[in-house]
């Protein structure tokens, strides 16, 4: 089994900090390597993994306040790729609701690393997108579809292992999704600070 974090920050217009985890695992069945992302439903009250994964193999719902934990069938929820989106359908037995749960979404990544910049990019600039403490270049190391928010690494990024950071700025305010940033946290703060002085 191998760790790794990947963090989905989402800075609301309140500045609300939300902070989310994964950890990469191999499961025996079936040999494929899969990850977590941890995700609260967004201010739609649609629950959104933003990675990209190529199919689902578990679903936990965390209730915030008193973290009681349920088991959520992947054959009872409908999740899209194209979107990210899931429509959880939860058991009876759970009483409350999916706007107050916090959902650990497992599965396999595709790879390389894609996601769908949830919430859409409302500027002129593009995501800031960083890899191994360096600013990636738009054509060399990923591309970008503004019309879909999709966000597809060239580079064989590893959503779960590999040293990454990705922003993008929202109506509702910043967001971000990495992993791994530790090794090179005085180059990624540097590279956020200049991404946000050239936002138009």
């Amino acid at each position: 089994m191998t760790k790794s974090k990947i963090f989905l920050f989402t800075l609301m217009l309140l500045l609300v900090l939300g902070v989310c985890s994964c950890e990469s695992t191999k499961q025996e069945a079936s040999g494929k390597n899969t990850t977590f992302v941890v995700t609260k439903p967004d201010t739609d009250g649609k629950v959104y993994s933003i990675m990209v994964f190529k199919e689902l193999t578990e679903i936990k719902a965390t209730y915030m306040r008193t973290n009681d934990q349920f088991d959520i069938p992947v054959s009872s929820c409908t999740y899209d790729n194209e979107t990210t989106s899931i429509i959880v359908n939860k058991p009876k037995n759970i009483p409350y609701a999916v706007k107050d749960m916090a959902f650990t979404i497992t599965g396999v990544p595709a790879f390389p690393a894609e996601f769908i910049l949830h919430g859409g990019v409302y500027v002129r600039t593009n995501p800031g997108v960083f890899i191994n403490g360096k600013l990636a270049v738009l054509g060399t190391d990923y591309t970008f579809d503004k019309k879909t928010h999709h966000l597809k690494f060239i580079t064989p990024v590893d959503s779960d292992k590999d040293s990454y950071e990705i922003m993008w700025l929202t109506k509702n305010g910043t967001s971000a999704m990495s992993n791994n940033i530790e090794p090179y946290a005085a180059q990624y703060k540097k590279l956020e600070s200049a991404w946000y002085k050239g936002i138009k």
